[in-house]
C-alpha cells in the first residue's frame, strides 16, 4: 500500500510539474522515501488511534512478527477504518508532500 501510494504521488507531482522528470533511479530512490515517510506516517495515527482501547502494544506485535493480516487487524479493530484510512492518507500527502 505504502509503494503503491508514494507511487502514485510521484507520477502526480510529475504529470503538474511539481517536479522534474529525473533518472529512474532518482524516481525510484525518490518514491522509497515517500514510502517509509507514508508507513511511518500511518504507524503513529494507527498506534494514536488504538492506544485508548489498549491495543497498541497488539499492533505493535503484529508488525514485528505478522504483518500480512495487519489490513484484516485493523478493519476488525478500528471502527471506520475505510474512512480512517482514506483521513491518513490525505493529511500523509500533505504533511509529507507539502499539499
Amino acid at each position: 500500500m505504502f509503494v503503491e501510494t508514494a507511487e502514485q504521488w510521484v507520477r502526480e507531482l510529475l504529470r503538474n510539474g511539481k517536479i522534474e522528470k529525473r533518472e529512474d533511479e532518482e524516481i525510484a530512490r525518490i518514491t522509497r522515501e515517500y514510502a517509509r515517510q507514508l508507513e511511518e506516517f500511518f504507524h503513529r495515527e494507527v498506534l494514536k488511534q488504538l492506544e485508548p482501547s489498549g491495543k497498541a502494544s497488539e499492533f505493535e506485535r503484529m508488525l514485528l512478527y505478522d504483518s500480512h493480516y495487519i489490513n484484516k487487524y485493523l478493519n476488525q479493530t478500528i471502527p471506520g477504518y475505510a474512512g480512517f484510512l482514506s483521513e491518513v492518507l490525505t493529511r500523509a500527502k500533505k504533511a509529507i508532500l507539502g499539499n
